[in-house]
């Protein structure tokens, strides 16, 4: 599926990723350890590896299962990252584990009392470079500004959906064969989020993606906290200085909180893909909601002609995509 942009089409393509150091991840927790409870949390960087990967290494190094490890989010094979685990260590004396392995390092180690759960942490810090740029211009740096000062729009990117088309085998198995339950819920992660993507573009083909509409359920930035309420002056200016955010559905069982016209651009994207929502009926997936645009925190770029070089440096709220981002105004290449 081919998705549309709110500022443009990209004109500039670069190279992503070319090494390691070129893009650096730093998960914000959001809170501290509290340094008591039976499970032990690790600060730790990595490269080379992806984040379940790490945790395999990790239990395999300190005779532990890969079970007892827990993490709040993804991180990237190509890049280097650091992020928070948990390991649950119920009256053990353990005191700490092995401070490095192949592909890691524990940079700290902190009791606490609730284990990491998906989706935990604030944010994610990024110092991104990308390589071998051509034709970036005057346009491609009001593309950037534009980003900064009024969002972007929220797609899940392409690794929600895997290099082997999730959608097309969540389509295939879903409903249809035993599956496990980590490749389940995966399924039914990438079919919702090809819906929302769906939602999402058509509110942009309509160009109603950067005004709320009637019956539209908001979120409040830097929260979850959503709320309806009859559009008014005092709403549209909240929208319009980013404090709330429209939203759209991962779609699910249960009664949708939209109305009004919101809920007409949906029920139309939801007609027009019977069978994902089928299967999503049947295993019974429960609807949630996920704002349609997101900002970036403390956005800044720089630009070196005589390189081809092009760095950002920003801040996102976990279940962000910097690829998305990215892609407003860069046609992207992988090594």
């Amino acid at each position: 599926m081919i998705l549309p942009f709110p500022w443009g089409e990209p004109s500039a393509s670069a190279l992503m990723k070319a090494r390691c150091e070129d893009f650096v991840v730093t998960e914000v927790l959001g809170f501290e350890p509290g340094g008591e409870g039976e499970h032990l949390f690790l600060w730790v960087e990595k490269r080379g590896l992806n984040t379940s990967d790490m945790a395999r290494a990790i239990a395999a190094d300190n005779d532990l299962d890969y079970r007892q490890v827990s993490w709040s989010g993804l991180k990237d094979r190509h890049a280097l990252t650091r992020q928070w685990l948990s390991v649950h260590l119920p009256g053990s004396g353990i005191a700490g584990l092995r401070a490095d392995g192949e592909g890691y390092r524990i940079l700290r180690q902190q009791r606490h009392r609730s284990k990491l759960r998906p989706g935990t942490h604030r944010a994610n810090r990024f110092r991104v470079c990308l390589r071998e740029v051509s034709g970036f211009d005057s346009r491609v740096g009001a593309q950037i500004e534009r980003i900064g000062q009024q969002g972007f729009a929220n797609y899940f990117g392409a690794q929600r959906f895997g290099r082997d088309d999730n959608v097309a085998q969540a389509l295939e198995s879903l409903g249809r064969r035993r599956l496990s339950r980590q490749r389940r819920g995966l399924l039914i992660s990438a079919l919702r989020s090809d819906l929302f993507n769906r939602i999402l573009a058509r509110r942009i083909e309509m160009d109603c993606w950067q005004a709320p509409l009637e019956g539209d359920v908001f979120m409040l930035r830097g929260s979850r906290s959503v709320f309806r309420e009859p559009l008014d002056d005092s709403l549209r200016q909240r929208f319009a200085t980013g404090d709330i955010s429209s939203c759209g559905s991962l779609f699910g069982r249960g009664e949708s909180m939209l109305g009004g016209q919101a809920a007409a651009i949906e029920a139309q994207v939801l007609a027009d893909n019977p069978l994902a929502v089928e299967r999503l009926e049947e295993v019974g997936a429960r609807r949630e909601l996920r704002p349609l645009r997101a900002f970036a925190g403390a956005l800044d770029f720089e630009f070196d002609a005589a390189g081809a070089m092009l760095t950002l440096e920003l801040e996102l709220p976990a279940g962000c995509y910097l690829t998305t981002l990215l892609e407003h105004f860069l046609i992207l290449r992988q090594p």
